[in-house]
């Protein structure tokens, strides 16, 4: 499911007993969460859930809430007049704030913040149908009060399909004016997600600290960071800067006793809820990344409750893990048996695709996504995968962008990553997936010709739709391109692109048929160069080459610019 980061601007005022006296400053908040995207495949299920909780929280310290679930643009529009008027009514003393959770996009240095009724394929679509964070700052500075807080949540990934926008992901920075403090759930420019629980990982360590006494506003979010970096495996934290002048300002009161203890979330958000991650290890202080491995305790908790929920038939929110900040987002896949190939009656099979057969597949976990130019860079630059020469061979600048899937890439240098992942972690977990639980993964319990059923769109995946089309489905549009994963929904087990997009290297040599192929899923073996078995259809193909029984053979040695990879994980060993 496609996410993008949140902007948060938030206004801090000294929280005690003088907030009960008619005299003391106003508190307006204006509080929007956005989930029920209207757009297929949008859909975010939390920032709702955390537009209450933010709701609820800032009441208790004093703040009048208006509260604006699932807004159109007209409404949101509406609603950030009405809060600049409540602030000019409340004169100069009063204290305002903004939070916002929800899609955000960034678009030529820009930021959008994207409203449930945004029919958008392009950035164009973005700038007409999106209001500008800039225009809702615009009525604050009107009211013309001393004090106020942005706080975007939006730091969930880019929903645009188009690979032509501005900006890869994440909100871009701004600066703040007098008097205002802007906090980000992420650093600026960098894509968190919106984690799978009830709450993102952000609002639940927001909500605790706003009500603490005696932290005045810059602690309360330094504290924020801290506090998610730990919850999160430092695969996220958020940032903040400040305009704030004058009197320290606290949410809960300022008593004058010393600031609590701080209280870091690690084992208050459980795997569950935590947020997928980015691949930013910013401090709030110098939001830097780094494309060095790290590794915490909270990482290995993380895959081991995910493979333990995979193994009892978890949810699917239960069992998604990243080994590191670089490593790629994994989905741990439940045990079963599938009957794999297409029935001689399936439209358009192939003789290779058969005899059908009932392969035993394991628990073992997949990437979340096709492997992304950042995720090959990250091993390039640590000396894994020297030597790579896939970006040298891809014809255009704009398919290398560090969201893209990998193209052009040998099975070689594929094992080579592979290889580094290794490097990593204790033993050899890593690995290609087989043909059998490439199969098993795409299939995600379905029998039809593609996960979708038995016909595919141009909305649920990358493929050429524009010829003919399979089954009788309905033509639509064929960008040409990879474009970057999770642009489409996922399938039954979470998984991205598994049609289309770009074809994925197995670990198996080809073998022209399943003749013989009885047992376990494991990998075909053959001769040291033999040719591999690809799987999955690229951009470049129609939609009958892009079911879910297509096999295809490449030398290991060739490129193409419709080839990439993801990668297998097995369970932790004792």
């Amino acid at each position: 499911m496609l996410r993008l980061v949140l902007l948060v601007i938030a206004g801090f005022f000294a929280f005690d007993a003088a907030l009960a006296d008619p005299a003391s400053p106003p508190r307006y908040a204006l509080v929007i969460g956005n989930s029920d995207y209207q757009q297929r495949g949008w859909a975010l299920p939390n920032p709702a859930n955390d537009a209450r909780l933010m709701a609820e929280t800032l009441s208790d310290v004093g703040f009048q809430v208006d509260l604006v679930l699932n807004a159109s643009e007209d409404q949101m529009e509406t609603a950030f007049a009405a809060h600049g008027v409540r602030l000019k009514a409340g004169g100069r003393d009063a204290i305002g704030l903004i939070y916002y959770a929800g899609h955000g996009v960034q678009s030529q240095g820009l930021n959008y913040l994207v409203p449930v009724d945004a029919n958008a394929r392009s950035e164009q679509d973005i700038w007409r149908q999106a209001p500008r964070l800039g225009d809702a700052l615009r009525y604050v500075e009107d009211a013309g009060n001393a004090v106020n807080f942005v706080i975007l949540d939006a730091c969930r990934d880019n929903p645009l399909p188009s690979a032509t926008r501005s900006a890869a992901g994440g909100l871009a920075e701004v600066k703040p004016a007098r008097g205002l403090l802007i906090s980000y759930s992420t650093a600026p420019g960098y894509v968190a997600y919106d984690g799978e629980g009830q709450n993102s990982a952000f609002a639940v360590a927001l909500a605790q600290t706003l009500r603490q006494q005696n932290l005045i506003a810059e602690q309360v979010f330094k504290r924020v960071a801290d506090s998610v970096n730990v919850a999160t495996g430092g695969l996220q934290t958020p940032f903040y800067n400040s305009g704030l002048t004058g009197a320290d300002f606290c949410f809960a009161g300022c008593t004058g006793a010393p600031p609590p203890i701080p209280v870091v979330l690690a084992d208050t958000v459980a795997s569950t809820r935590l947020p997928a991650g980015s691949r930013s290890t910013a401090t709030a202080d110098a939001p830097t990344p780094s494309l060095a491995p790290q590794f915490t305790e909270v990482s290995t908790l993380m895959r081991q409750a995910a493979f333990a929920a995979a193994a009892a038939g978890g949810a699917l929110e239960a069992r998604t893990f990243r080994d590191c900040t670089t490593c790629p987002q994994m989905v741990a896949i439940p045990e079963g048996s599938f009957l794999m190939g297409s029935p001689e009656t399936e439209p358009e099979r192939k003789d290779t695709e058969g005899p059908q057969w009932q392969p035993q597949v394991g628990v073992f976990a997949a990437s979340e996504k096709e492997i992304t130019w950042a995720e090959l860079d990250a091993c390039i630059a640590d000396s894994g995968c020297a030597g790579n020469k896939a970006k040298a061979e891809t014809r255009s600048d704009q398919w290398v962008r560090p969201a893209m899937p990998v193209v052009n890439i040998t099975w070689w240098e594929a094992m080579d990553y592979v290889r580094w992942l290794n490097d990593q972690v204790e033993g050899e977990p890593y690995r290609l997936l087989n043909e059998a639980e490439w199969e098993y993964a795409a299939r995600a319990g379905t029998t039809t010709a593609f996960n979708t059923g038995d016909d595919l769109t141009d909305k649920d995946a990358n493929f050429n739709a524009s010829g003919r089309q399979y089954n009788g489905g309905p033509k639509g549009k064929f960008p040409r391109q990879p474009l970057p994963g999770g642009m489409y929904p996922a399938n039954g087990f979470g998984l991205y692109d598994m049609h289309g997009n770009v074809a994925e290297w197995t670990a198996d040599c080809w073998f022209h048929d399943y003749t013989g192929r009885i047992g376990q899923a494991v990998a075909e073996q053959g001769a040291e160069k033999c040719s591999r078995s690809v799987r999955g259809g690229g951009w470049d193909k129609v939609p009958s080459y892009v079911r879910s029984a297509v096999r295809d053979a490449y030398p290991s040695s060739g490129r193409k610019d419709s080839i990439g990879f993801r990668v297998a994980r097995d369970v932790d060993r004792p």
